[in-house]
């Protein structure tokens, strides 16, 4: 097991991140989202997409957010280097029906990728249904860091994958951030081919520092998670 090459991240792309200030349970300051983006320009990172969360949690829609994005986008753009794009991760929860309606905030150049997540502990009834009307109007469902999901199984992947939804590997879930169940599942699932794309999932700056430095794999592993981060550049 070993660190990521130091030039591992040169030119990277991030399609999962909350770095805008002030929405959502991430970044709460300006001041703390331009040091976020500096540390990722200095690692190598060339492009972002920012998703705050949609959910019940938080008072954010389409209107709301993309003035918001707008205006952060206007006030950095002389400090950092970092193009930057606007997304969303979507709860598939109560809210959701009245998200779809106005429509989505997507991931990529095509705007056909959604990035969606489910509750930790259990899949609501209704799920199944959100994620089939997603593809039912022509998009595709990105599923969030589905390692951390605790009452998934293999045979739930192998059944989602079926259906045709992408999967997004949190970075962090490789180092034991988000608990041991979640980095077992990671890694075996990275060996196994089971991702199709990679995201920082970026709340606390600290945090994330602290735990990539403790981030060890192999050889394969390495090659795998490569072929994520192009998979993410194909997207911008």
């Amino acid at each position: 097991m070993k660190s990521l090459p130091n030039d591992f991240f040169q030119g990277a792309c991030d399609i999962h991140s909350h770095i805008l200030p002030g929405v959502d349970d991430g970044f709460q300051s300006e001041a703390d989202s331009v040091e976020a983006l500096h540390y990722l320009e200095q690692l190598g990172f060339a492009k972002m997409c920012l998703t705050p969360h949609f959910m019940k949690q938080y008072d954010n829609d389409k209107e709301k957010i993309v003035p918001r994005f707008e205006a952060f986008q206007n006030k950095v753009s002389n400090k950092c280097k970092i193009q930057l794009r606007l997304g969303a991760e979507h709860m598939l929860d109560s809210d959701f029906p009245e998200h779809f309606k106005r429509g989505f905030l997507t991931i990529d150049s095509e705007k056909s990728l959604v990035l969606c997540e489910t509750s930790y502990l259990m899949c609501e009834p209704n799920t199944t249904v959100m994620l089939y009307d997603i593809m039912l109007d022509g998009y595709t469902p990105v599923i969030a860091h589905p390692e951390r999901y605790q009452y998934a199984s293999k045979q739930h992947y192998e059944r989602w994958k079926d259906k045709g939804y992408l999967y997004q590997l949190n970075l962090l879930s490789l180092t034991g951030a988000y608990g041991e169940p979640a980095m077992v599942k990671s890694h075996h699932m990275l060996r196994d081919g089971m991702y199709d794309y990679v995201g920082t999932d970026l709340h606390r700056l600290d945090n994330f520092r602290n735990y990539l430095s403790r981030l060890r794999l192999s050889t394969k592993e390495i090659d795998a998670l490569h072929l994520l981060f192009e998979n993410n550049a194909k997207l911008f």
